[in-house]
């Protein structure tokens, strides 16, 4: 099991984010890979049914998949948010898994809680419209949130490179404070800043069983997919419990993030063990959070 060494940790304070290789194995990956598939499998059989596609694509690729029926369908849907899935232990196992939670609490400390956020980023082919304009994750939490640290845990589902929409980051912008932001037409975040100039942007590539943790100040971005194959991606995001936010802007930043998602996030792990959700409060949670958020829908691409 990989531990965040000390070095790691001053690494993650210094540059706002951390790329740690070969976290999970690739049989800790395939529950979240099935369920993906699973999901296509209902977007595929119910766009068959309304006459839109004349095959279901079962044996194309996972990686392959969503993009051809899409394409024959003209459809822009796609699968986003897994929460509303959690009924379903392997995936509340994941969102759990010892990989993330260990390095989490290193960054966070010994409580932490989940945001309900579990959201899958199918990067399409070929699509221009992909391009991420540079952001911090506060943009859109809220300002108040600036004061508290959500971590976002990036994990990729196939290897990723600069052709199909790696993740850029610029080092130690996390440090820059948050900076202004306004909503475009797509209802993306575009800063007002060019802050690529500030910093040289780095291509974080990687490979399936890698793992990004990474700060809500950090600047961040993500280009078109230039392949024939989606980019397959999902994240978590965690902070730390509201009773370890004392200070009142901490209090504002959690009840801006609480705003943010609907629901106020749940405990995951604890020096206390009562105060750990179980599965059925946990499936309880993710009924409340999926009132605001559906299982597919028109989103970012990042």
């Amino acid at each position: 099991m990989p531990k965040l060494t000390q070095s790691d940790l001053e690494a993650y304070r210094h540059q706002g984010y951390l790329l740690l290789r070969e976290g999970f194995q690739q049989e800790d990956l395939l529950p979240i890979r099935a369920l993906i598939s699973a999901l296509i499998e209902e977007h595929a059989q119910k766009l068959y049914r309304a006459g839109k596609l004349s095959t279901l694509y079962e044996t194309e690729s996972f990686e392959r998949r969503l993009a051809m029926v899409n394409e024959e369908a003209k459809s822009t849907s796609r699968l986003l948010d897994l929460t509303p899935r959690l009924n379903s232990p392997e995936l509340f196992n994941f969102v759990r898994h010892p990989v993330i939670l260990d390095c989490i609490s290193s960054l966070l400390g010994s409580e932490v809680a989940w945001t309900g956020s579990f959201v899958t980023r199918p990067k399409l082919p070929q699509n221009a419209a992909a391009t991420f304009p540079w952001h911090q994750d506060s943009q859109y939490y809220g300002e108040p949130t600036q004061h508290l640290h959500v971590v976002s845990v990036w994990i990729p589902l196939v290897d990723v490179d600069e052709r199909n929409g790696c993740l850029y980051v610029l080092p130690g912008s996390h440090r820059w404070g948050l900076l202004k932001g306004k909503r475009g037409a797509d209802n993306l975040m575009i800063t007002t800043e060019a802050v690529d100039k500030r910093a040289k942007p780095i291509a974080l590539s990687m490979r399936q069983g890698d793992v990004l943790f990474f700060s809500n100040l950090i600047f961040h971005t993500s280009n078109p997919n230039t392949t024939d194959q989606v980019r397959w991606s999902v994240d978590l995001r965690y902070v730390s419990p509201i009773a370890l936010a004392p200070s009142e802007h901490q209090k504002q930043g959690y009840s801006s993030l609480c705003k943010h998602y609907g629901v106020a996030p749940i405990t995951v792990r604890s020096r206390s063990k009562q105060n750990v959700a179980s599965l059925e409060q946990l499936q309880t949670f993710a009924s409340r959070y999926s009132v605001q958020h559906a299982s597919i829908k028109k989103d970012a691409e990042l």
